[in-house]
């Protein structure tokens, strides 16, 4: 089959939130990347297209005083904004094979859009008599545009935080029997 007409899975698919996940990553004063992750999920794909829903509180951060600032207004005001939300608006395979996905994302109540690129495997059978497809996603965004614009110079004019963002979405979606 040429890549032209490799085409996407139909019927519904829900996400497994064990083999999902959400993360991101973003330069941290100019000399590394930090990356977190957040442990719950839920994603669907039918034909309405992908969308998925990640509880704020779910995120990956242990240590507590950079965990409240993190969930804090500065960043994402999880007492306001519970939740992140991606709804796509189209998905569609380019020439060489690759996913495209643009949609819109919702972080801190500010829905802008998006645009993902990534890969969509082929549906394949799972131990257990389902069956099974993958996508992964990447995107970049700036996070002043969903209202994350905490900063603080550091000595010598670098930033503490980078203002990109790349949001990582890896989704293990399994046929939901109607």
């Amino acid at each position: 089959m040429s890549v032209l007409e490799q085409s996407l899975p139909t019927g519904t698919w829900q996400a497994d939130p064990v083999h999902s996940t959400a993360s991101f990553r973003v330069k941290h004063f100019g000399v590394s990347t930090f990356r977190a992750s957040f442990g719950e999920i839920s994603a669907s794909y039918g034909a309405d297209g992908l969308t998925g829903v990640v509880p704020v509180e779910s995120i990956s951060i242990t240590q507590a005083d950079f965990r409240g600032h993190v969930l804090a207004e500065d960043f994402f005001h999880a007492e306001a904004h519970p939740e992140l939300r991606f709804d796509s608006t189209s998905l569609r395979r380019a020439e060489d094979g690759t996913l495209e996905v643009d949609g819109e994302l919702t972080i801190k109540g500010i829905t802008k859009p998006i645009a993902a690129r990534g890969t969509a495997s082929e549906p394949g059978d799972d131990a257990f008599g389902g069956v099974r497809f993958a996508i992964e996603l990447s995107a970049e965004l700036d996070r002043r545009d969903f209202g994350l614009d905490w900063q603080a110079e550091l000595p010598g004019g670098k930033l503490a935080l980078d203002y990109p963002v790349t949001l990582e979405i890896v989704l293990e979606l399994v046929r939901h029997e109607a």
